[in-house]
């Protein structure tokens, strides 16, 4: 006869848990369409000024936020994860982004499809824009790295799991702003393909990025490391989006210093690099 299971404290966790990582999801994914709505009732245009794109950006750590601190099994890590943490992963978070946008820029100057002789002239535009792309990053890091990675972590959920589930949150949160919050014209600026398009090659982007924040957020401790990053890859469109580094039609999907396929290469091999090294499997052994 086959015993009945026995309810574990475990149990009750895990599921709650699970509850709570979903609950996030969807409030998170709706958060653009809401912030859309917003707009239509308020009778004002979709653009990052607007309220709607308010609730989109907040959504996301305000959730986050309160399911970690009424979680007593992430409480703790969560407040932490709000400290410098560890400083070794600061200098791989300071390093990886602008490493992948030279090499990019150098193929493609090589190539002779782009030229970056006017990228120096835009500085000054950069400087402007570091303080709103930090806050704006403030908010998105305290959620994907401050609540949603570390719920799927301690799920114990094979590391692939982790990076893609993250990723394709992190992607498809976006697509509000792809499509409607963002003018139209500085997102072609960074690639020339219509809203749509632009939007799905930027989930397979975020999917390449989440190993290097995953990896980030577990060597420190802390999302600050992944914040400093994230920014540095913001900052990088202000030149594009301004007309800096003009890329002859049809290579941008290989060398856009943001989207194209060899900066994202160098990004995805930093971070399985760093998982790698952590998981043993540089030295022929696993976890």
């Amino acid at each position: 006869m086959r015993m009945a299971h026995t309810p574990h404290p475990g149990d009750a966790v895990a599921t709650g848990s699970t509850t709570r990582l979903g609950v996030f999801t969807a409030l998170t994914l709706a958060s653009g369409w809401i912030g859309l709505l917003v707009d239509d009732a308020l009778g004002t245009a979709h653009s990052l000024q607007g309220q709607g794109s308010l609730v989109w950006i907040m959504t996301p750590i305000l959730v986050g936020a309160v399911l970690a601190l009424s979680d007593p099994s992430l409480r703790r890590s969560y407040a932490v994860s709000w400290l410098p943490g560890r400083l070794r992963a600061y200098g791989v978070a300071i390093g990886v982004f602008p490493l992948s946008f030279v090499v990019a820029i150098a193929v493609g100057w090589a190539a002779g499809v782009l030229s970056p002789g006017g990228l120096g002239a835009f500085g000054s535009a950069v400087a402007v824009n570091v303080l709103p792309t930090v806050l704006k990053n403030i908010a998105e890091e305290g959620a994907w790295r401050g609540y949603l990675t570390p719920g799927l972590l301690r799920r114990r959920l094979p590391d692939p799991a982790v990076w893609l589930v993250v990723g394709v949150v992190w992607g498809v949160w976006h697509l509000p702003y792809y499509l409607w919050f963002l003018d139209e014209s500085l997102l072609r600026s960074v690639l020339d393909v219509p809203p749509l398009v632009y939007a799905l090659i930027a989930v397979p982007v975020t999917i390449c990025w989440a190993p290097l924040f995953t990896e980030l957020r577990i060597l420190s401790g802390s999302i600050w490391p992944g914040l400093i990053a994230h920014s540095i890859a913001n900052l990088s469109h202000t030149p594009l989006t301004l007309g800096g580094l003009p890329i002859k039609p049809g290579w941008g999907l290989l060398v856009s210093p943001m989207v194209g396929i060899i900066p994202n290469a160098i990004v995805l091999a930093a971070g399985l690099g760093l998982w790698a090294r952590r998981t043993g499997r540089l030295r022929g052994r696993s976890r």
